[in-house]
């Protein structure tokens, strides 16, 4: 509530300053075709601001759904343009808490032992339609294996899935910034789509990986002491095919910045 009182704030206080200059003679005519010029101005310097500001995930109104008893769980995002924060932390009887407000829809419905969970968020940035702290926050069920498909916009991503059992993460996205960690524990692939993006990828110590690179103009950070080349698109953990904890991850992206930690 706070961003909003201070947009909404913001307007009255030039509105009111309008009609004083009105009333000074400093300005002539109707004070509304100047209000609706600078309300203009108002409303992209906002969205410019929830943007690129520091995000804060506190006072949003929360969404719960219950894990029922699920043996697994597909879970589908869907997001346009702002500001979205993925990682652990539901409590045990719950499979997601996250942020809701009017520009969230979802659904859910188990179907045997698995959980369908379907997430539109629009932008983040919007006053009174978006969430109060300017970022969508998703916890879920660290217990709980999953699958995971995000399909975003402009946006800005931290994917923190250490701690979660995501077993198959696909991820498309447009001009956008992700960091991505994968997880720690168990087998998983990761699917990466990303048009002119910022990648990072953080994979933890004691897990292996393979990497597939399909950059085009992209360029390339990865540690090739830890992933060794195998060839020109190919970079592999030397313990890949013997190790517990491993991942697979193919990147096709096209002019975008990457970088593998």
């Amino acid at each position: 509530m706070k961003r909003d009182s201070l947009f909404w704030g913001g307007l009255l206080i030039i509105l009111g300053l309008l009609f004083f200059l009105q009333a000074q003679g400093l300005i002539t005519g109707g004070i509304f075709k100047w209000f609706w010029s600078i309300f203009l101005i108002a409303i992209g310097t906002w969205i410019v601001i929830g943007v690129y500001s520091p995000k804060s995930t506190s006072s949003d109104d929360v969404l719960k759904i219950p894990h029922q008893s699920a043996k697994t769980a597909k879970v589908t995002l869907e997001h346009g343009a702002g500001y979205v924060v993925i990682h652990s932390g539901a409590s045990a009887d719950d499979f997601l808490v996250g942020t809701s407000a009017a520009m969230v829809e979802y659904s859910h419905k188990l179907k045997g032992d698995q959980l369908n969970v379907n997430i539109s968020a629009g932008p983040s940035f919007v006053p009174f339609m978006g969430p109060n702290s300017g970022a969508w926050e998703f916890k879920f069920n660290p217990n709980i294996p999953m699958t995971l498909d995000v399909e975003a916009g402009a946006a800005n991503l931290e994917l923190d899935l250490k701690d979660l059992l995501v077993t198959n993460l696909k991820l498309e996205t447009g001009a956008s910034a992700t960091k991505l960690t994968v997880p720690a524990s168990g087998a998983s692939f990761v699917d990466i789509s990303a048009g002119a993006a910022s990648i990072n990828i953080i994979i933890p110590s004691n897990v292996a990986a393979r990497i597939h690179m399909d950059k085009g103009f992209a360029s390339l950070d990865l540690d090739k002491t830890r992933f060794i080349e195998v060839n020109n698109d190919l970079y592999k953990s030397a313990d890949f095919d013997t190790a517990q904890n491993r991942t697979e991850i193919n990147v096709e992206a096209g002019l975008a910045s990457i970088k593998v930690s």
